[in-house]
């Protein structure tokens, strides 16, 4: 794998944080269907697990191997805070927590991806 194409899976991680943290926004402000929250924060979650088994079985060296780690556990984490909208998506206190994890985890993609 070379640095490119780790920068761009990890901004695929990124992008689909930041839409995670607007969608789980919308349901903490009880503005968006709960429907709606349940099926986009489940193919945010399909995107994001689709990335992290890509970045699992590309092979790395170096720095670009350490990144790639972290960025499997960055997608893992994204994947369990889009979870959260997934199984209660009327859960305005949930969905709250699941948009400061997912704005957090957005920075981190986009510091990680700088680095590299």
């Amino acid at each position: 794998m070379q640095p490119q194409e780790l920068a761009r899976s990890i901004q695929t991680l990124q992008s689909s944080a930041a839409d995670g943290a607007l969608l789980a926004n919308g349901a903490a402000r009880d503005r968006t269907k709960a429907t709606f929250v349940r099926v986009h924060s489940r193919e945010l979650g399909e995107i994001v697990n689709h990335e992290a088994e890509k970045l699992s079985d590309a092979s790395a060296h170096g720095n670009v191997a350490l990144r790639k780690s972290e960025a499997v556990d960055l997608a893992s984490k994204i994947s369990q805070s889009l979870g959260q909208l997934q199984v209660a998506p009327g859960d305005e206190s949930g969905a709250r927590s699941a948009e400061q994890q997912l704005r957090g985890q957005a920075k981190r993609a986009s510091k990680l991806a700088d680095s590299l």
